[in-house]
This record gives structure tokens, C-alpha cells and sequence, in this order.
């Protein structure tokens, strides 16, 4: 955290950051979908809604972390990459807002 907060060249640290939010999301969404304890989650629409949010975090996540690497100059193709993670991101939560009660 003090790398982030205070610095480095460029954007290095916001990349780092943004590839470990990206994938311990994949890992958390692994986990979801096969709990460790192998029990499943009875309540199918939980479990779905749970998988979602779980996606959603990662993909804003990384796309925050993502913007803040192109903020600090780390290289341009974070620029297209930001706003896409970012459109992933509310898209699945477009998805929950959707769904009937």
C-alpha cells in the first residue's frame, strides 16, 4: 500500500495491482462456484446472485485499478482496457437489477 500511496515509475504498481485484483476474483468466483467445504449452496438464486457480485467486484476492481495505471503513465492500451473492465463490471450488476424478486 505505501508503493501505491506514495509511488513509483510510471503506473508499475497500479498493473501489479490490477492483475492481482483480476485474478483473485477468478479464484473467489472458483470458490463460489465449487465451495472448498463441498457443500453446495441449496438456494440456486443466492448462489447465482453471490457468483455475479463476486464477477462484478473483480472486473470494477481491476478497471479502477486499471484507470489509475493510465492516470500515472503506465501505457496507453490501459486505456482501452479500463473502460472495458469498468463496462463488464456494471453490466453484471445490470444483470442483478434485472432479475425478478
Amino acid at each position: 500500500m505505501a508503493v501505491l500511496a506514495f509511488g513509483w515509475q510510471d503506473g508499475e504498481p497500479w498493473t501489479a495491482a490490477a492483475f492481482v485484483v483480476f485474478f483473485s476474483s477468478r479464484v473467489a468466483r472458483s470458490v463460489v462456484k465449487h465451495p472448498l467445504s463441498g457443500v453446495r449452496e441449496t438456494n440456486a438464486t443466492r448462489h447465482a446472485t453471490r457468483f455475479v457480485l463476486v464477477t462484478a467486484a473483480g472486473w470494477l476492481g481491476s478497471g479502477a485499478l486499471a484507470a489509475m495505471a493510465a492516470l500515472m503513465g503506465e501505457g496507453q492500451e490501459w486505456w482501452y482496457v479500463a473502460p472495458c473492465f469498468v463496462l463488464f463490471g456494471v453490466l453484471n450488476l445490470l444483470l442483478l437489477s434485472g432479475r425478478p424478486q
